[in-house]
Formats: C-alpha cells, sequence, structure tokens
C-alpha cells in the first residue's frame, strides 16, 4: 500500500474524500424551490401526519398574559389595533387612548403607553437612515383619531439575555385629516406606508429639522391607476391590504375587488412608480382551477410578498377567504427574473387543505416563506390549519413529485388576534441541510389568553422526538423508524443521525420557549443503533462504486456542516495609511462551532471502528470512510492553525511571505489548502512564518514545537519546525565564508531533512535540492530526493525487473514520479555543470544508480532517452542498462542505443547482430540511416577477436556486404 503519511498522499486523499462530498452534495443542490414544482397551473396533494411526533409544525409553548393584561384584553374589540412586534419581543395591543405593550419572552407585568386621543393604528418601523441618534433602533408609530405620532425606541439586550425598552419623543407628528389610519408598516429603508379604513393608502414622511414649508413631519397620498368603465367613468376599489417586500423595492395593495397593483419603489427603495394593477385574477383563477374557484365566491384576503429563497418564479402569496393560494410573478414570460417589475400574472392556485373543512370561512391566514397557518371556524369552533412543503419528497424526487405538503391542525386555546414568525432563525427551504448549530422557525400566535409558542419542525427535530419516546434502556426498534427513512430517503435519514450524535447543541424540543435541551443520551445510542441496522442498505445515490446509506449518509453530513466555511476566502487585505491589516473573513464562533462538530465526529468513528475502520483497507467502501475519517481530522487541524494565525501578528506572518505566496493565499480556501498541493505549499510557507514569529518570542524551539502542536496539530508540528531549521541552516551557509563551515551547515541540515524525510512536500523537496546543486553540493541534493523517495515507497519495495511496478504499487509510484523528475533535472544540470568537479558529477550518478530500486532506474533511464541523452548514459554504464534497452517498447532509438551499448562495452559480436537487425528490419527509414547500421554492424563484426567466432563472423560479413550492395543499388 502507498504510505499514507506522505503529503502527498494527504493531498491525494483529502482531494479523493472532497470529490466524495461533492458526488453526495446533489442531493441538496438538485433540490427544487417551491415554483419549480408547479408541474400544472393547480394543485392540491397533501399529507396528513399520522402521528403528532412527525407533525411539520407543533405547539411548543403557551404563555399566558399576567392577570392584569387579561383584565385590559377583556375590554379590546375587533377593530382595535393588536399585533406582534417579534424585533422587539413585545406583543400589543390598544384599547381607547392606551397602548398596552407585553414582554412575552421574561413574562413580565403589561406596559402602558398613552395618547390624549384614542389609538386606531400602531406600527413598528426601521428608522430613517441619519435622523437619529444610534441608540434608536425602531420607529413606532401610532396613529390616534386625530394625529399619527413618531416614537423614537430604544431596544437593548443586557448579556444575561434580558431587554431594555426605551421610549423617546421626537415632537414629529401631523394631522390624520379625519382619515383612520389601521395599517402601518415599513421599508427596510425607513419608508413608512399607512393604510386608512377609508381605502386609501399614504406614505408618512419625517425629518430631523422644519423646513419654510414643510413640518417635521408630513404625509402624502399615494397616487393609484385608475379604473375605468366601459363608458369611461371613474372607478376607484377601496384598498383593503398592503404589504412591501423585504428589500423594500415593491409595493402591493390589495383592492376589494381583488385586484392587486404593484407598485416599484426603484432599486435603492426610494422612488414610487405604479407598474400595473391586475384586475382579472378572479377569471385567471377560474380558468387554472376550474374544479374549485367559484367566481362568485371569491375574495382575496390577504397578500404576503416572498423572497427568492423560497422561488425566483413567483413574488407574491394571496389568500383567498376560503384558504386557497394563488401564486403571481411580476416579471412576464420571456423576461429575466430580476430587475424592474413589468406585469402581475397569477402563476398557480392551490387548493385548501383536507385539514380546513369545507365551507370555511378564514378570519385570519399567515404565509412566510412555505409555512402556512390559516385560521377559520366551523360549527362556532375555532380550527387552525398549518401546512409545509414535503421536503423529503422534493429530496428524493425533485421537480417531478409535483407539489407536495404536509398538514396538520393545531389546538390552542383563546380566539386568534394575531401570528407572526420570529426572527431568530434564518430561513432555508431545505430543512435537511439546516446547521446542526442553528434554530429551528418558530411562529408566534397571540390569542386572547396570550401567546402560543409553535414550532416548525425540521426533520432532525422530527428524528429526535422519534427516538426521545422510541428508545428505552438505549435500545431501538428499527420497525419505529423504517417509515422516517422511507419519508427523508435512507441517505439523509443517515446525515440525520450523524447531525444528532455530534451534536453540540440545542436542537430538540423542550419546555423553555428558545432554548432546546441538548440530544439525550439515548437519543445519541438510538441514533447510532439505526446506523448500524437501516444505515447498511444500499445508497440510491449512483456511484461508479456501490456504498451504502451510512457512507453517503456521512459524507453528506461533513459536506452540509462544512459548507458555510468549505469555499469561502478566508483573509480580507486593508491598507490604511501605507499600513496593512488583515482580517477574518469567517466569523471565529462560526469556526469554533464546526471544530467542535468535526472533533466530535472524529471522536464518534474513532469509537466505532467495526463501522469505520482505522487502519486502511482495499475495500472500496471501508478505503473511502478512511479518507472522510482523515479529511476530518485535518479540517478540524487547519481551523486550529488558522484561528492560531489570527491570533498571533497575523499581519508580520503575512509579509514575511513571498508576494506572490501572500497574494496565493489570500486567494486560497480551506479546500485548497487541504486537498491541492499548491494549498500545501502555501500552508508550509505559512508555517515557517509563524514558527519565526514564534521563535522570536520564545527563543528556544522545543518550545516552539510544544507550543505549536498544542494550537495547530498535524498542521504545523514538530515536522514543520524541523524543516525551518533546516531552511536556517542552509540559509547561512550560503552567507558563510568558510567553504568547510558551510558544508557542515548543509550536511547538519541535510541530516535534519532525512529525519523528517516522509513529511516534506514535493515543493520543498524541489526547493532544497535545487539551493543544494546552487551551491554546487550536487551529491546532496540527490541524497535528500532519495531519501525522500525511500521513505515514499512501499513496506514490499518492489525489487523486480518489471516496469511499470507491480499494479498493487502502481498509486505509490504515481506519488514517487515528482520525485523521480526531480532527480533526473538533478542529474542533468549536474552533467551540464561547468562549476561541479568531475569527482562530485561522478559521486552523485554514483549515488543515484547505487540504490537498490529497478523503478527508479528504468525511469530515468527513459528519461535520459527521451531528452536525447543516450549516449551519455551509456558512458556512465549504471547498473541494468542493458536489461531495460532490452526490454519493451522495442523502439528503433532504443535498439540503436542498445547496439551502441554493445560496442560501447566491446561486446562486438552482439552489436554487430544488433546493427543488422536494425538494417534488415527497419524499412521505413532513410536508406543512409540504414547504411549506416550496416557500416557500423562490418565495423563490429571484424572487431570480433575470438577465434572460434571467425567463420560466423565471416559469414555475417558477407551478409552485410550484400545487404549494403541491394541497398546502394536502389539509390
Amino acid at each position: 500500500m502507498p504510505v499514507a503519511n506522505s503529503p502527498e498522499q494527504k493531498v491525494k486523499a483529502a482531494h479523493e474524500a472532497s470529490e466524495t462530498l461533492d458526488r453526495v452534495r446533489a442531493l441538496d443542490t438538485r433540490l427544487p424551490d417551491v415554483g419549480e414544482l408547479f408541474t400544472a397551473s393547480s394543485s392540491g396533494m397533501y399529507s396528513i401526519p399520522e402521528a403528532s411526533a412527525v407533525a411539520p409544525l407543533v405547539v411548543k409553548q403557551n404563555i399566558t398574559l399576567p392577570p392584569l393584561g387579561l383584565e385590559h384584553l377583556r375590554n379590546w374589540k375587533s377593530d382595535n389595533s393588536a399585533g406582534i412586534f417579534p424585533e422587539i419581543e413585545r406583543a400589543f395591543f390598544t384599547v381607547d387612548n392606551r397602548l398596552y405593550l407585553w414582554n412575552y419572552m421574561e413574562r413580565k407585568d403589561i406596559d402602558t403607553y398613552e395618547e390624549s386621543h384614542p389609538i386606531i393604528g400602531v406600527g413598528l418601523v426601521k428608522p430613517k437612515r441619519d435622523i437619529f441618534n444610534p441608540d434608536i433602533t425602531h420607529v413606532l408609530v401610532i396613529a390616534t383619531t386625530l394625529h399619527i405620532n413618531v416614537v423614537a425606541i430604544s431596544f437593548k439586550r443586557s448579556p444575561s439575555g434580558a431587554t431594555q425598552l426605551t421610549f423617546y419623543r421626537t415632537d414629529m407628528f401631523t394631522s390624520t385629516s379625519g382619515e383612520i389610519i389601521s395599517t402601518i408598516i415599513g421599508t427596510k429603508q425607513g419608508r413608512i406606508f399607512m393604510l386608512s379604513k377609508q381605502g386609501r393608502v399614504w406614505e408618512l414622511d419625517y425629518r430631523r429639522e422644519e423646513g419654510w414649508f414643510t413640518s417635521k413631519c408630513s404625509k402624502k397620498a399615494c397616487p393609484g391607476i385608475a379604473n375605468y368603465t366601459a363608458f369611461l367613468e371613474f372607478t376607484s376599489e377601496p384598498c383593503i391590504a398592503i404589504a412591501v417586500d423585504d428589500e423594500g423595492r415593491v409595493l402591493y395593495q390589495l383592492f376589494e375587488d381583488s385586484s392587486i397593483q404593484v407598485t416599484h419603489l426603484g432599486e435603492d427603495g426610494l422612488s414610487f412608480k405604479n407598474i400595473v394593477k391586475n384586475n382579472k385574477i378572479r377569471t385567471a383563477a377560474r380558468l387554472m382551477c376550474p374544479s374549485f374557484v367559484d367566481v362568485n365566491d371569491f375574495k382575496i384576503s390577504w397578500i404576503q410578498p416572498t423572497t427568492p429563497a423560497e422561488a425566483k418564479s413567483y413574488q407574491l402569496v394571496a389568500v383567498t377567504s376560503s384558504g386557497c393560494r394563488l401564486y403571481f410573478t411580476y416579471y412576464s414570460q420571456g423576461t429575466k427574473s430580476k430587475g424592474v417589475p413589468n406585469t402581475l400574472e397569477l402563476v398557480h392556485v392551490r387548493t385548501p387543505p383536507p385539514t380546513l373543512p369545507e365551507s370555511t370561512s378564514l378570519s385570519s391566514s399567515l404565509y412566510k416563506q412555505g409555512v402556512f397557518i390559516a385560521v377559520g371556524k366551523k360549527d362556532e369552533k375555532q380550527i387552525i390549519a398549518v401546512t409545509s412543503p414535503d421536503i423529503g419528497k422534493m429530496s428524493m424526487l425533485g421537480a417531478r413529485g409535483g407539489f407536495s405538503e404536509f398538514t396538520n391542525c393545531l389546538d390552542i386555546n383563546g380566539e386568534v388576534i394575531s401570528m407572526t414568525e420570529m426572527s431568530t432563525a434564518e430561513y432555508g427551504l431545505n430543512e435537511l441541510a439546516a446547521q446542526p448549530t442553528g434554530s429551528p422557525r418558530h411562529f408566534l400566535l397571540f390569542t386572547t389568553v396570550g401567546i402560543w409558542i409553535v414550532m416548525k419542525q425540521r426533520p432532525v427535530d422530527i428524528l429526535h422526538h422519534l427516538l426521545t419516546i422510541n428508545t428505552v434502556n438505549g435500545i431501538v426498534q428499527p420497525t419505529y423508524f423504517q417509515t422516517f427513512f422511507e419519508l427523508f430517503g435512507d441517505v439523509n435519514s443517515s446525515a440525520l443521525c450523524f447531525q444528532l450524535i455530534c451534536s453540540t447543541s440545542n436542537i430538540s424540543l423542550n419546555t423553555d420557549a428558545l432554548q432546546p435541551l441538548a440530544t439525550s443520551t439515548d437519543a445519541v445510542k438510538g441514533a447510532t443503533q439505526l446506523l448500524e441496522t437501516l444505515g447498511r442498505s444500499q445508497s440510491t445515490l449512483s456511484h461508479s462504486v456501490t456504498y451504502s446509506s451510512r457512507h453517503d449518509g456521512l459524507a453528506l453530513f461533513i459536506s452540509r456542516l462544512i459548507q458555510p466555511i468549505w469555499t469561502k476566502h478566508l483573509l480580507s487585505q486593508k491598507i490604511d495609511a501605507g499600513q496593512v491589516s488583515y482580517n477574518s473573513l469567517l466569523s471565529r464562533e462560526l469556526l469554533i462551532s464546526t471544530q467542535q462538530i468535526l472533533r466530535k465526529l472524529q471522536g464518534f468513528m474513532n469509537l466505532n471502528v467495526t463501522l469505520y475502520p482505522q487502519s486502511e483497507s482495499r475495500v472500496p467502501e471501508e478505503h473511502s470512510l478512511r479518507e472522510l475519517h482523515d479529511l476530518v481530522l485535518l479540517l478540524s487541524d487547519v481551523i486550529s492553525f488558522f484561528l492560531y494565525l489570527l491570533d498571533n501578528n497575523t499581519s508580520k506572518v503575512l509579509m514575511s511571505l513571498k508576494p506572490e505566496t501572500r497574494e496565493r493565499f489570500l486567494s486560497s480556501t480551506f479546500k485548497d489548502l487541504i486537498t491541492t498541493n499548491d494549498g500545501r505549499s502555501i500552508s508550509s510557507d505559512l508555517a515557517f512564518g509563524i514558527i519565526d514569529d514564534t521563535l522570536a518570542r520564545y527563543g528556544n524551539l522545543d518550545i516552539v514545537i510544544d507550543i505549536l502542536e498544542k494550537h495547530c496539530g498535524s498542521f504545523c508540528d514538530a515536522s514543520d519546525a524541523l524543516l525551518y531549521k533546516a531552511y536556517k541552516q542552509i540559509e547561512a551557509a550560503k552567507g558563510e565564508v568558510s567553504a568547510p563551515r558551510a558544508r557542515c551547515a548543509l550536511e547538519e541540515s541535510l541530516q535534519l531533512l532525512k529525519r523528517i524525510a516522509i513529511h516534506i512536500p514535493y515543493e520543498k523537496v524541489r526547493e532544497i535540492a535545487k539551493s543544494y546543486l546552487s551551491l554546487g553540493e550536487s551529491v546532496l541534493a540527490v541524497e535528500l530526493v532519495i531519501f525522500c523517495v525511500k521513505s515514499r515507497e512501499p513496506t514490499h519495495a518492489s525489487s523486480s525487473t518489471e516496469f511499470p511496478a507491480k499494479q498493487d504499487d502502481m498509486e505509490s509510484m504515481h506519488l514517487r514520479q515528482p520525485f523521480y523528475n526531480c532527480l533526473f533535472d538533478l542529474l542533468k544540470e549536474t552533467m551540464e555543470s561547468t562549476s561541479i568537479s568531475g569527482a562530485q558529477k561522478s559521486q552523485a550518478f554514483q549515488v543515484v544508480f547505487g540504490v537498490d530500486n529497478v523503478d527508479l532506474h528504468h525511469y530515468l533511464y527513459n528519461q535520459f532517452i527521451n531528452a536525447n541523452l543516450g549516449p551519455e548514459l551509456i558512458k556512465l554504464m549504471p547498473p541494468r542498462l542493458e536489461e531495460f534497452l532490452q526490454s519493451e517498447p522495442h523502439t528503433i532509438d532504443r535498439i540503436e542505443l542498445l547496439a551502441d551499448y554493445y560496442r560501447y562495452t566491446e561486446q562486438y559480436e552482439q552489436a554487430a547482430y544488433t546493427f543488422g537487425w536494425l538494417a534488415e528490419n527497419s524499412t521505413n527509414v532513410p536508406r543512409d540511416r540504414q547504411i549506416d547500421w550496416l557500416t557500423r554492424a562490418s565495423v563490429c563484426a571484424k572487431s570480433v577477436s575470438s577465434a572460434a567466432k571467425q567463420f560466423e563472423m565471416l559469414t555475417l560479413q558477407k551478409q552485410i556486404d550484400t545487404m549494403m550492395t541491394e541497398l546502394r543499388g536502389l539509390s
């Protein structure tokens, strides 16, 4: 087997492991977005989970209003303002002129804010730039019957997690002008749009100072797109809902007649241009879904902009009063899906879920990033139906599986007043690939009794829940989990098992609101057993080699874990006033959390040797598992190496590199450093810089070695320190005046290098050998390379005369080949050098060809011949040259060289016959060359001195003369 500890073998194994990760990553990269599942104009495929443990959304916790809050809420009326501000962790409702704010996360009493007139509308928006001081995080807009007031808010969180909310009066207000403002929304740029119950849309503006003709706060009506009847009479439907997208680029308006208007707010979010108003949605929906949509009972009640993370083919979802979802795009067919909207077209109709009984009229709904929550009543009973995409089906079948969702009902107390999603989790459609350290999505339902926290269960949460309830004394019954593996696929399910096993954070249900419990020991044991049983099944991913789902699940887990850091650049360079500084492009928290999980995975694989063998194996799966294990170890160590670099004079270390090396590092990724020879070379140069800096501080190489091995692992260890010391000795020799002392320093450096030969990367070996040669020490140069070759030879080094090596050694031969090329270059330069003595040249060749390595000899002979240095090679008389020249391929040049070898070694009889054979059998060469061969054959035949061979040579001479006459006669 090839030596596994050489840098070249580590890079090769890491590269192969990386390719394995790339292959399994196809499960994630081919996952369609929701829009790509629209294989027809309408859909209605749903699945209802058999048990709550696998339901997509589950009630996690109820937080009851304090008694005083319940008392105030009894006075609240449905036409009063109420809602949830997750950004400041407050629920609110208004009664008369009082605004009640409740800190539901800290379960505190109700805070009250009073106005002089009844409050009819409340909105929380982002502040405009350059208006308030940096402490102001939000703006609360409060609309009363007479005025609209702008209140500045400072929201702060202490290290303990407690929050503080401070209000600041701004003296910014304007008159309502009789408008009853019911809805207030804002964009990320700080613009504020308001909707009145009269059905008009307004924009509220505020500024730091009053102008000559402007106050500090004002409002203006937003122009609409007029509708005209057949007789050109102007008609205006009242607007009943408004919404803006996350980027603040598009404003949507929903009208009483279920028409929707699109307004472009500019790429910078600061302009206003009406684009289109679609008032034919009812007809389009009926055509797309005739079996469900009734034009006489069709009313759109809610609109919700979407993001490209959910789908690129639509930008808006509208919900009808019956729970039907309508998907719209604002790009016409054939135009690019970016830039300024140019239309509003209905692209898909989604029928209500079966968990909503027929004829149910919704009182409220929420659609957010694929999750749909619908609240309605049937026979005076509140029904809360929820849906979410079937991510397992999407992963396994892709777009051909169509649009399928899970749906279930939530059972909560109290009438729902408002719903929203908490802003704690970053959205990703592929929850199978959710990072272990991430948090699941949570939704808040504000009811007449308090707040209900609903969790969107990721597949890993479902698996953990199933393991928790089905594991007894650390033992699971695999049959209980067969459905789960079928639901999400064996490979994905195995990856989720690894996610539970290696979790270092909270990922499951708990009694606390947002701090789930860490994975239990029983869950880890259960997940391990699932890998041992269900994980044995054959992977459904296509490979040239058949692997188990457990193998591909491990690769998929690693791929998902390291994806945020694997291909990202590491450092950025900044030059300020002539000073260069470097900053990490990856957060320390992300690096550390990733490393912790990698180390936990490494420990798990080390403990389970029956699943993950620790020795080299020819079995493809075992060999691949070993490569994945080593990749995990290497990446963990390179993270330590990088963190140590960040903590120790980063700028000084990088400036110590050659400019081209520094630029290569700045454009490198962790993947580059681990899986490419250039990356390992860069790492070696960085290690030198770190060692140099550390040695300057501690002054003792042994201390430096201890520090580096502690902080950098295998990526910068004792071998790097010894290599650094050898480099310094070579540099010292270059400046040494005394030749004996210079020679002594070089010999000492060689002894150090021999100790770590297996760990020296090829690029460094070549560089050092060239340094030796430039100092006239060709013998030291070839000795170093030969020692590195020997350290990379298989344990059963070949003594066979076959070339190339035996099949089992081909991989090792491939790794040694660069060193063989280096030896040839050294010998060639030595041969051509005029500054190296003849004795040194002779000794260098003796060292190389004195090595008992047939593969090396034959390879070098071939290189000499290819470089047209065959005659010089013959003069060197290396061992086994004759057998090499006699071996295949039997080319004309090689046979001619063999004949020259016989003549040079005075084997005239063999030389004569060989030259003669060339002339007789080489018909496609010029006649002059054939005649030359015959001439040399004749000379060699006449040079045979043995009396016993004279008659034979005389006969050969006659044959040569005959062929010569024939060839000359043809000319």
